[in-house]
This record gives structure tokens, sequence and C-alpha cells, in this order.
């Protein structure tokens, strides 16, 4: 495998590489006297269609960051698959959500456990609302949002069964061998007449 990658780096190198030209449409810049804020839609139309789809692609993938429930906010956009079936994300609580930290949920039992700072894993529980505390309530909304929404882990594809290679049509089939001939029979040791 060492070998083969410096050969094959040399083998593209000296390919010779062939860019098609291409040109850009003209852009029309707006007219002075109308005045466009940065950032929106319609300071920078975009020119076709296919621009569109892609910023309409581009703002999906993005989402939403973070979602508020109750005194805490979760980083919705970035729920990992743990083991388990556990999801992790990150969250903070508190006043100007200066509290950093851990969520895991495991949706099949509706349990949570969170890791505040450099603190230890607290212990599984059941979500809190925010009738029961108002540090970390908003845990069962959290939940219900997260839960209630999951599309289904695929399961692994299983492996391919491998099958012997088929033998060439063109090879005659093998001759089924001969069976043996029996034994001879082979005159013992001669008994003397009586």
């Amino acid at each position: 495998m060492q070998r083969l990658l410096p050969a094959l780096a040399a083998a593209l190198l000296a390919a010779p590489f062939q860019v098609a030209p291409f040109q850009v449409a003209p852009v029309q810049a707006a007219a002075p006297d109308t005045p466009q804020p940065p950032g929106s839609d319609q300071a920078n139309p975009a020119a076709n269609p296919q621009e569109q789809q892609m910023l309409d692609r581009i703002r999906q993938l993005k989402g939403e960051q973070w979602r508020s429930f109750g005194a805490c906010r979760y980083a919705w956009a970035r729920w990992r698959m743990g083991e388990n079936g556990v999801r992790i994300t990150q969250l903070q609580c508190g006043p100007e959500f200066a509290e950093k930290g851990i969520v895991a949920v495991h949706c099949d039992t509706l349990r949570i456990n969170r890791k505040m700072g450099e603190a230890a894993w607290e212990t599984w529980r059941l979500p809190l609302s925010i009738d029961e505390s108002s540090s970390s309530g908003g845990e069962d909304r959290m939940v219900a949002a997260l839960c209630a929404n999951l599309k289904p882990v695929p399961a692994p594809a299983p492996a391919p069964v491998p099958t012997p290679p088929a033998a060439p049509a063109s090879a005659p089939a093998p001759a089924k061998p001969a069976p043996a001939p029996p034994p001879e029979a082979k005159p013992g040791p001669a008994k003397p007449a009586t």
C-alpha cells in the first residue's frame, strides 16, 4: 500500500489537467438611491433558482442552534448519539447562561443525566418541570421536544454473504473419477490335504 500511493500520486501529477473555460453572468448592482440593509436577501438576490435552492438548503442545515426550556438552553443542532441510544448535547443554565455542562437523554426510559462544569455526572432521573425546580426546570419540555421528534436510527446493513466464483463456461467440466476396481483375491497359504 505504501508503494502504491507514491506511484498513484506520480501518475496523477503526470496526467495533463484541462480546465474548461467558464463565464460568470454579470451581476447588476443596486441603484445608488435604494440602499439595502446589510444581511437582507434583497441586497444580494439569488441570480437563479438553483442558487436560491442552495441558500434554502444552507439555512435549513444551520437550523436553530440553541433552544431554551426553563432556565436552561440546549445546543439543539449538536445532539449526538451515544451508547445504548443515549443522546448527548451541551447545555447552559442560570443567569446569562453562565453555568455550562452536558446533558444526556435516554428517550426509551425518559430519563436524563447531567454533568455541570467539572463536577461528576449526576444520577439518572426523570426530568424536572418548572414547578419542581426554578434552576433546572423545563427539562420535561426539552425531553418531550427531543424524544417526540426522533427519527429512527437505521439498523446496520447485514454483511453480504460471499459467493464462490462461477466456473468459466468454456472450461470443460471435471471428469468423475472411475470407480476403483475390486481388490484382487490373492491365494492364501495352502492348507495340507487331509
